[in-house]
């Protein structure tokens, strides 16, 4: 192919996405106000899922070892896994 194919062909695959990029309104500012305030409570939540959940692991100690346990059996039926479709 010569380079004016070429580059028609890259001309016909930008094009449109250079205009959609360009006629994309902005969200009105309403929205993205309202889209802060909900991540800003999405983290609190989280925050406190976290506190709460480290509160309860530290009152009770054998859920650790029993969520170690567990982690231990994953990573080596993953282990398993891996050795049996290796490829090769």
């Amino acid at each position: 192919m010569n380079k004016t194919t070429l580059g028609l062909i890259a001309s016909i695959l930008l094009l449109p996405v250079i205009s959609f990029a360009q006629a994309t309104p902005q969200p009105p500012a309403a929205w993205v106000a309202f889209q802060k305030q909900e991540n800003a409570k999405r983290a609190a939540f989280n925050a406190q899922m976290h506190a709460d959940m480290q509160a309860f692991l530290q009152a009770n100690p054998e859920m650790q070892t029993y969520f170690t346990q567990m982690r231990a059996a994953s990573q080596a039926r993953m282990a398993a896994w891996r050795a049996q479709h290796q490829k090769t």
